[in-house]
């Protein structure tokens, strides 16, 4: 390599280097698509659940179809109904997001940086990014880490007769003139 491209090697590698400190911050273009639009995020939610067979939450019912405006579309509220029992239901039900009136955009985010920051997320944090109150990122955060506690009905591990050979168990010994 001569000089001149040397130079110009070396100005387009400070130029990366620059860029990709630039898109190390923050920014929700940088996430996943189910972060920037609701639409997209319901039905990474809905594949997350049910894969390709949504099932009816209520009677488990597998012939189920989507209500749709009259244009065809999804209605804003992105509505299922069953066969079975003839009830209306969303991704939401039987979930973390029920009885939340928070977007599933916003949702996806704050389990995204929960799962991919090694020291978890602050509620602050997901309030700077997805502009809601600290009051609902708080519950959005609450909902998130009871959603990722591991599962309570599986008995302790150590129940029942438990044997221990040489085993040492307290403290330093005590005078025995003394009472506690």
């Amino acid at each position: 390599m001569d000089r001149e491209q040397r130079r110009e090697y070396e100005a387009r590698k400070r130029a990366e280097k620059r860029q990709a400190e630039k898109d190390s911050t923050l920014n929700l273009a940088a996430l996943p698509a189910a972060c920037t639009v609701e639409l997209k995020a319901v039905e990474f939610m809905e594949r997350q659940r049910w894969g390709n067979t949504p099932a009816c939450p209520r009677c488990g019912v597998l012939d189920v179809y989507q209500m749709q405006s009259r244009s065809g579309e999804r209605g804003p509220r992105y509505l299922w109904r069953c066969r079975g029992c003839g009830e209306q239901f969303t991704v939401r039900i039987g979930t973390v997001f029920e009885d939340s009136r928070i977007p599933l955009k916003h949702w996806c985010f704050a389990f995204w940086r929960a799962c991919s920051g090694k020291k978890g997320v602050s509620a602050l944090e997901i309030r700077r990014v997805t502009q809601v109150s600290y009051k609902s990122a708080l519950f959005m955060m609450h909902r998130i880490r009871y959603a990722m506690t591991p599962d309570t009905t599986t008995p302790p591990k150590l129940t029942g007769t438990v044997e221990a050979d040489e085993t040492y168990v307290g403290g330093k010994p005590r005078p025995r003139g003394y009472s506690a």
